[in-house]
């Protein structure tokens, strides 16, 4: 099962018994994400889509609650894209406008967009209208060890009002998501783990959090050891290479000459160095019995001494 469907799952548990007005925000929120708004024979009419059943279950279930009416499932269809099963939940016309008004997507006999405030009175109706948009038109994506995934929360809203409405009820609760349009969709998304963790927080999905908080710890834990490595790595890289700078310019100095005409000092840690090419510093540092600084500062000078001198020459 998704992370996505573990969340929509327990976000259903925790409101099966929850106020009528958290649940009529939820309602409308679920309206704004995932149904078709049209007229029929005069008289507006509207239908719900869902591929979940057991997010259609849940909400008419409130329906039925909140408004003493039954939806009626008309259909199911296969969504070419996902290759999931659509379930399609019809509104009776008698009582359509009647629950778009309510929902407060219909006023004065016109379809208006954006969050009617008179729905977000309170705290538990806020968080039932961000319940409802992420059962109507949510997902979550969290990295798996096979695919390359990063961390992605998304609501998809089919007007650009209620899409930016929604983005600022996010930000009361300090939950600051990004707005995009897709395909005639407009989108509120947030791609971080920090914001992520807020949200499931704010809605009370504690399962949830849990299971992402320990999925985000070990990943965390994965990457700065993977860091580490690639660092350790590079030092022994950096230190196979100095090596060889050395060993190159020790035997230039070797061939032309130069070498016998040094300090002894020298002279003694070019042979080691020569002999031990594979050494660490801080190994050919304790062989010459020497500290690190002074071992750097007579590898420098045997470096600076190749420099100066002339290559041999070949007959």
């Amino acid at each position: 099962m998704s992370f996505t469907s573990d969340l929509k799952k327990e976000i259903i548990t925790r409101n099966r018994r929850s106020s009528a007005e958290k649940h009529k925000a939820g309602l409308s929120a679920f309206l704004r994400t995932s149904s078709a708004i049209g007229k029929r024979d005069g008289a507006y009419a509207f239908f719900i889509v869902s591929e979940t059943e057991n997010v259609a279950e849940f909400f008419t279930a409130s329906f039925s609650e909140t408004f003493h009416t039954e939806l009626s499932v008309t259909r199911a269809t296969m969504d070419r894209m996902s290759g999931r099963d659509k379930l399609l939940l019809q509104c009776p016309s008698e009582k359509a406008e009647d629950v778009l008004k309510a929902l407060g997507l219909l006023k004065d006999g016109v379809l208006c967009d954006g969050i009617d405030e008179a729905l977000l009175t309170t705290d538990a109706q806020k968080i039932g209208y961000i319940q409802g948009a992420f059962l109507g038109g949510g997902s979550c994506t969290i990295p798996t060890d096979e695919g390359k995934a990063g961390y992605h929360l998304e609501i998809v809203f089919s007007d650009r009002q209620t899409a930016v409405d929604f983005c600022n009820l996010l930000d009361e609760f300090s939950l600051f998501a990004k707005l995009t349009e897709r395909k005639e969709t407009y989108v509120a998304y947030i791609k971080n783990k920090e914001g992520i963790s807020d949200f499931l927080s704010v809605i009370g999905a504690k399962n949830c959090l849990k299971k992402f908080s320990t999925l985000v710890e070990k990943r965390d834990e994965a990457n700065n050891t993977n860091r580490a490595q690639n660092c350790m790595s590079g030092n022994a890289d950096k230190t196979a290479i100095a090596a060889v700078k050395q060993v190159v310019a020790i035997e230039k100095l070797q061939k032309t000459g130069v070498l016998e005409t040094l300090a002894p000092e020298l002279q003694t840690l070019a042979r080691t160095r020569l002999q031990n090419p594979a050494m660490t510093m801080k190994e050919l540092a304790e062989y010459c019995k020497i500290s690190k600084s002074c071992l750097n500062h007579r590898l420098r000078r045997l470096i600076e001494l190749s420099d100066k001198t002339e290559k041999p020459k070949t007959k």
